[in-house]
């Protein structure tokens, strides 16, 4: 073995095929409370360990998505109009921390109002869109992009406060 460590090399191909007291990554493990939760209270979702209620939805997702554009068109604006860049990028980020927020409340009245306010940045972020449609700054089509990612997520976002109602 030493002679290994002190870096001497020899041309035997070594395998390491998994014995039956090793599991394989391709193995799913289970857990002894896999099932602990299989009746959850009535009202209650169930969700898996390690996951929050905000990952289930598509209007996070999609929040994601137009968070990840709004970043990619920030960096094309010049120094000069950075104040619309910053209002782009926090709107975006808000949209996506208000979300996941409402989904993590309890109530449905702090659920709704976190909705509410993550609809509204999302106007915000389509409002920016169309100043550097004006200003003629950024690729056109990722502004137009962008723009039908903010509708789309206000529109999922006013489903889900309707729900709330």
């Amino acid at each position: 073995m030493q002679a290994a460590d002190q870096g001497t090399t020899t041309h035997e191909p070594t395998t390491h095929e998994p014995t039956t007291h090793e599991p394989t990554t391709h193995e799913p493990r289970s857990t002894p409370d896999a099932h602990a939760h299989a009746n959850p209270p009535r009202g209650e979702q169930l969700v898996a360990a390690g996951s929050f209620p905000h990952e289930r939805l598509d209007a996070y997702r999609v929040a994601c998505e137009l968070a990840a554009l709004a970043n990619k068109l920030a960096a094309q604006i010049p120094r000069g109009h950075r104040n619309i860049a910053d209002h782009l990028l926090r709107s975006a980020s808000n949209i996506v921390l208000l979300l996941a927020e409402g989904a993590n409340r309890r109530g449905a009245a702090l659920k709704r109002q976190r909705f509410v306010e993550s609809r509204g940045e999302a106007g915000e972020v389509a409002a920016a869109g169309d100043l550097l449609l004006a200003m003629q700054i950024g690729s056109r089509a990722d502004i137009e992009m962008l723009k039908s990612l903010a509708s789309r997520e206000a529109a999922m976002l006013t489903g889900l406060i309707a729900r709330l109602v």
